[in-house]
């Protein structure tokens, strides 16, 4: 009798069976670890990121009816291992207390981002909080400064600022104005730029992309900051902004107070394109008989790269000692006592 021969499984098929399962859960675990290396990875490129460089908390603005944004209050940011603060009120400054101590000068500045300092400078170096440590030395009593200010900020946003929320009882209100502010119109969120965004990202990793790595891998991803560029045919928004110097001076004057400017110029626009703005606030100040300290003598000697960021508008922490040492020593002759 003759059998048949059913086919089954010899032991070469079961060991070529067995050989392909083990391939199959040697690349599952493989593809396993790397899933894991790579989460752990992530999760300590985003640990280093936030809790070391404090990427993913950067200093944020917000949406404000009378000024169009202002910093958010009540900020505590260390990032890039520098230090910004905001009191209560959206100012890069201490609190202010609810009763002023007639004993000490109060001083109001209000600016853009040049007052602010940017969130590269460590609060206690920018140019307003060296002026509250020095000061009391030449005006003999002890000096509360408080600093109003936003990047992109117009004349037009800083009078809303004082407009809408007063002088905090301060002494004297300091306008700080640099060369492209006198032909600047009012400064909305889209004409912040990139530097200081209204909503926090979601992940450190995230905003190290979207905010520094995608920008210098494809030019002309970032916004600049609206207040970086002189105008040109703009007679009516100077107009414009000398009306409401005119009304900030009358606000400040009725509130009991002196109004002094600053003139900042960009130090890469000294001499020629600052010119004009310099002769429109002199004349300005002369006929409303407020001071102004003119800051231009006082950057003229250093380099753009002496005072400034890598941006060419904005001080670092030595040209900021420098703004300060020159408002000092324009101070008692220009402003004296108030």
């Amino acid at each position: 009798m003759r059998l048949e021969r059913y086919p089954q499984e010899d032991g070469e098929g079961r060991f070529h069976g067995q050989e392909t399962m083990m391939k199959v859960r040697s690349l599952i675990r493989f593809l396993t670890i790397c899933s894991v290396l790579v989460v752990v990875l992530l999760g300590i490129a985003e640990g280093v990121l936030r809790f070391v460089f404090g990427l993913g908390n950067p200093v944020l603005i917000t949406q404000d009816s009378a000024c169009e944004y202002i910093l958010k209050p009540d900020q505590r940011v260390h990032r890039f291992f520098v230090n910004t603060s905001t009191n209560h009120y959206g100012m890069r400054s201490e609190e202010v207390p609810p009763s002023r101590d007639p004993s000490r000068l109060r001083i109001l500045f209000v600016g853009d981002s040049l007052t602010y300092g940017t969130s590269r400078v460590d609060q206690s170096q920018i140019f307003t909080e060296i002026l509250h440590r020095e000061l009391p030395s030449i005006v003999h009593k002890q000096v509360d400064v408080l600093n109003a200010s936003a990047g992109a900020w117009a004349p037009d946003n800083e009078f809303s600022y004082i407009r809408s929320r007063g002088i905090f009882q301060s002494d004297l209100v300091v306008f700080v104005l640099n060369d492209v502010d006198v032909t600047q119109p009012r400064a909305t969120l889209n004409d912040v730029g990139d530097s200081t965004p209204s909503r926090r990202p979601a992940t450190a990793i995230g905003e190290l992309w979207t905010r520094y790595l995608k920008a210098r891998l494809y030019s002309g991803a970032t916004k600049s900051d609206a207040g970086t560029s002189i105008a040109t045919n703009a007679d009516q928004v100077v107009q414009a902004n000398l009306r409401d110097l005119d009304a900030a001076d009358a606000l400040v004057t009725a509130q009991g107070a002196r109004m002094v400017i600053v003139f900042l110029p960009f130090r890469l626009d000294i001499p020629d394109k600052s010119a004009q703005a310099q002769a429109t606030l002199r004349e300005w100040c002369s006929a409303h008989h407020v001071p102004m300290l003119d800051l231009t003598a006082t950057e003229l000697p250093y380099s753009i790269r002496d005072l400034d960021l890598d941006n060419g508008y904005h001080f670092n922490a030595r040209g900021n000692a420098i703004v300060a040492d020159g408002i000092l020593k324009l101070w008692p002759q220009t402003v004296g006592q108030p």
